[in-house]
């Protein structure tokens, strides 16, 4: 039986070794790549950001890291599109 089948799982899912995993983000605003590229581009500029995909055809980004939601966010905004976790 792991800690997990007991209840007294102390481990997040989606984190390994600090870093956290696949967090996902609904983005809206994106009509193009060019669009997406700039969205990526902002959020791995986010301290904490080890790594920023978007997938336009889906508008969602999934970030790596342990930044915060909020300055994520406030990335995605300032680049001029909006997300929400």
């Amino acid at each position: 039986m792991g800690c997990c089948d007991s209840g007294t799982c102390t481990t997040t899912p989606a984190a390994t070794d600090g870093v956290i995993t696949g967090r996902a983000f609904a983005v809206s605003g994106m009509t193009c790549g060019s669009c997406a590229a700039r969205v990526a581009t902002a959020v791995r500029a986010v301290p904490g950001v080890t790594d920023a995909t978007v997938d336009l055809a889906t508008a969602t980004l999934t970030v790596t890291g342990p930044a915060s939601a909020a300055a994520i966010t406030a990335a995605v905004t300032a680049a001029g599109y909006t997300a929400h976790p």
